[in-house]
């Protein structure tokens, strides 16, 4: 049950029984006239109850006879039987109850031209009322207040209103609950539904669609699935178009790459030594332009087009081939590489040699922002509780403005675009390793240290025990 389903029902609960009891409670604050209009009683609110009910009662018996009269007095709770009294036309009690001298002497003064009178007793105040029925038989009503020398003060009223009135309200409160109940769910499993596409989507899936479920809706739930839709598949149609342009872009590069290649082999051939190390440069830029391509050759254009992860990777040996072969690299700037593991193997399934270029790209972004004598540090760890191994790559460099963090990973994104021009970036590094790390199911973020530069962390799921063995 959703936040939002509680709040809907409640607030419609909430003003459903506010209006329930707010009406029986005004309709019982107005007086009822003989003729059964509703107006409102010229008494004040420092008038006695007994005289609010007198005219309440009044107005009840006005279309019943004795008989229903006698059957309502016997129905009245026991507590109110000394302060409420039908009488005859005979000044006899309908329950042949024994009258109070008052009552008696109330109901003696009571007649036609004189239906309404009050008398005073001691501290009490006696109300009556001469009423000729329809049936023609005569009823005199008589209520007594109560006095505070025979017991507390108590609101007749309120106290017949409170006995008789609750199971309504009880039921009332409680079929609006239901109702209400309903009425929340309709509302929210809408909304239920398209919360639950929407994570779909941000989880990757563009293919979920949501309006399939509002097929017998027509209103501003359905026009805004429909919509959702809309923009997904546009989204989708993008994305896809995007992948297949840039595979078509690599495979496209692989025939001048190759033509490269094997010119630097015949010129290596011919060389006789005297350019070898210029060649073994060039050689090992295309090798890793190859590379790159292959790799972006073997993504799938599709999320769901049987990506998997097919080979085991040690990640202590690959950070240590990697450290080993970017220290002539860092050493050209007095860069110092330390690599720092508590393990002696730390195995992670993958595909080919997507996390070799992961670390790569971090790291040779590292030695590239990282100033002369500066330092890189290079930690791998565990997490226990996620069954995960985390590779840390901290340089030493000025780091990345706070609000450009999570920008480095997308493509083309580069912080200083004139001075990456200048070296040969494209700004590509960060975001296939972002792409080739989430194939990979894992986490990547960076973060700027305290002391200045910049750490990017990567988390890759550890492989099960029953593989490790």
């Amino acid at each position: 049950m959703t936040r939002l389903y509680l709040k809907i029902f409640l607030t419609f609960w909430l003003i459903t029984a506010t209006i329930i009891v707010g009406t029986n409670v005004v309709v019982h604050w107005f007086d009822m006239t003989p003729d059964g209009s509703l107006q409102s009683s010229h008494l004040t609110h420092d008038d006695e109850p007994a005289k609010r009910l007198l005219f309440q009662m009044a107005g009840s018996v006005i279309n019943r006879n004795a008989a229903d009269i006698r059957k309502d007095i016997r129905a009245l709770p026991a507590w109110s039987s000394p302060f409420i009294f039908a009488l005859d036309d005979n000044n006899q009690d309908v329950l042949n109850r024994s009258l109070p001298p008052g009552v008696l002497m109330l109901a003696e003064q009571l007649n036609p031209k004189h239906p309404y009178d009050k008398i005073q007793d001691r501290n009490r105040k006696l109300f009556g009322r001469h009423i000729t029925l329809n049936d023609g038989d005569v009823i005199k009503l008589v209520t007594i207040s109560d006095g505070r020398d025979e017991g507390p003060d108590r609101d007749i009223i309120w106290e017949l209103f409170i006995n008789n009135i609750w199971p309504l309200l009880l039921v009332s409160i409680l079929v609006s609950g239901s109702a209400c109940f309903l009425l929340a769910r309709h509302f929210t499993s809408s909304i239920k539904r398209l919360q639950e596409t929407i994570q779909k989507v941000s989880k990757g899936d563009l293919s979920a669609r949501v309006s399939k479920h509002f097929s017998g809706r027509r209103d501003e739930i359905a026009s805004l699935g429909h919509n959702f839709d809309q923009m997904t598949a546009r989204l989708e149609k993008a994305m896809l178009e995007q992948k297949r342009l840039i595979k078509d872009v690599s495979h496209e590069l692989r025939t001048p790459l190759a033509r490269l290649q094997f010119a630097l082999a015949l010129a290596q051939q011919r060389s006789h030594g005297t350019v070898d190390n210029e060649l073994e440069k060039i050689k090992q830029a295309a090798d890793y332009l190859g590379n790159i391509i292959t790799e972006i050759l073997s993504l799938p254009v599709h999320e769901q087009q049987g990506w998997q992860l097919d080979d085991t990777l040690d990640l202590v040996a690959l950070l240590n081939s990697i450290v080993e072969n970017y220290e002539q690299m860092a050493s050209e700037k007095s860069i110092s590489i330390k690599f720092n593991s508590h393990y002696d193997e730390a195995l992670v399934a993958t595909h080919g040699n997507m996390l070799v270029g992961v670390f790569e790209n971090i790291l040779r972004n590292a030695i590239h922002y990282t100033p002369q004598s500066g330092d890189i540090d290079i930690r791998l760890t565990r997490k226990a509780d996620a069954n995960a191994f985390v590779v840390v790559i901290a340089d030493s460099g000025t780091g990345v403005p706070q609000a450009l963090l999570n920008d480095i990973f997308q493509p083309f994104f580069r912080t200083d675009s004139a001075r990456d021009r200048e070296s040969g970036g494209h700004g590509l590094g960060l975001a296939i390793a972002h792409r080739s790390v989430t194939l990979h199911y894992g986490k990547i973020w960076a973060e700027n240290k305290a002391g200045g530069g910049l750490k990017i962390t990567v988390e890759i799921p550890a492989l099960p025990p029953q593989d490790e063995e």
